[in-house]
């Protein structure tokens, strides 16, 4: 029994620091762009978007807005971290762009509700 709290505690923190990140002089970082902008980008480009999430369209699937337009966005359930999101949240997502040759979407890879 010890040694399964271990194995859970463990896991807990390395999957907490998953999300950490350096902040300061030589860091990289995602700029944030509008919908308009990231869907011209070339396919798994890194992107990050400020806007809502307008409705659930499928499991994994979003469409999501901001001031510029609309996106589909894919979250898996995981990348909530246990976080309530309606339409009215504003928030922060950060991944890839995934093109094919009928659409654009953006494969989210982290999630963050705005104050």
């Amino acid at each position: 029994m010890f040694k399964g709290l271990i194995v859970v505690l463990f896991t807990s923190l390395f999957s907490l620091s998953a999300f950490a990140a350096f902040v300061g002089p030589g860091a990289t970082s995602i700029q944030t762009l509008s919908v308009k902008e990231a869907i011209e980008l070339a396919d798994d480009s890194k992107v990050a978007l400020q806007g809502k999430l307008i409705k659930q369209t499928s499991s994994e699937l979003y469409l999501f807005r901001d001031e510029t337009g609309e996106v589909m966005v894919e979250i898996e359930g995981k990348d909530f971290r246990h976080i309530t999101v309606t339409p009215e949240d504003k928030i922060r997502v950060t991944g890839e762009v995934d093109s094919d040759w009928s659409e654009t979407k953006i494969d989210v890879e982290h999630l963050e509700l705005l104050k």
